[in-house]
């Protein structure tokens, strides 16, 4: 945990029991669609008497639905109306879009938004070239920075990168993904040095991807820009080559409107 959460949650202010609310609702994550009250308490480590209220409390206020039969419970429809409001009043989403939509028609592949929230990236556009998983359509979709936000990363300090690194889950999620330290800063000072960077596999086999950290006017980087392609298709120089000076004017382009 952050300092800054630790002093947060440390505030009279700070709401515990809002908190252990909100945790129910993000026990939906990739891996749990549908929960019963069982995997609830064992997700959230809250008491069973406080997940059946929270549980009841979320299907009153309609952000959840149960089914009768199997006594499980998944996110409504309602839910997705948070997202929206999110991505419809977010001036960088408005501006980026039709950005990236040129950029995917250039150079024929899939191209993606995404922005630092904690230790990940949450991919706010994604418009992929052709369906190859489903969950690559989705924007919301969180991947861990460490290995899928380097060139955002590389606009930090020294200092704040360490810290989200040591504070990640460096699990491999490929044989290629990098997950020490070391390896990792090395990775970061070759992208400030080129000014874009390329990953190969380190998320899905067979993948390229070359992204460029959009930066606003204060200097600050707002988000990433990433093109990805099949690595059957494209090679590490062809892609540095043709795809990064593309990846580089989008995010370019991007910033400038900000």
């Amino acid at each position: 945990m952050s300092d800054e959460k630790k002093n947060r949650e440390d505030s009279p202010l700070f709401v515990s029991s809002l908190e252990k609310a909100v945790r129910v609702l993000e026990a939906f994550d990739d891996g749990h669609r549908r929960l019963s009250l069982t995997d609830m308490v064992r997700i959230t480590g809250l008491n069973k008497s406080a997940v059946q209220r929270f549980l009841y409390t979320w299907e009153t206020l309609g952000y959840i639905s149960k089914d009768e039969k199997t006594r499980q419970v998944r996110l409504s429809p309602k839910a997705m109306s948070l997202g929206y409001n999110f991505l419809r009043g977010e001036r960088l989403v408005e501006v980026a879009t039709p950005f990236l939509l040129e950029a995917r028609e250039r150079t024929g592949n899939s191209a993606y938004l995404g922005t630092l929230y904690d230790t990940s990236i949450i991919y706010l556009i994604r418009l992929p070239q052709r369906l190859l998983l489903f969950e690559g359509t989705l924007p919301g979709r969180r991947v861990p920075a460490f290995c899928g936000g380097r060139a955002f990363l590389s606009c930090l300090e020294d200092s704040e990168v360490l810290d989200i690194l040591n504070r990640s889950d460096r699990s491999s999620i490929t044989p290629y993904t990098i997950t020490d330290i070391d390896a990792n800063m090395r990775e970061i000072a070759k992208i400030r040095e080129k000014g874009f960077c390329i990953s190969m596999q380190e998320q899905l086999v067979g993948e390229i991807a070359v992204s460029a950290p959009v930066l606003g006017r204060d200097g600050k980087p707002r988000a990433s820009v990433y093109i990805s392609a099949s690595l059957s298709e494209w090679s590490e120089e062809k892609a540095a080559a043709e795809i990064a000076p593309v990846v580089l004017e989008t995010a370019g382009r991007i910033g400038a409107q900000l």
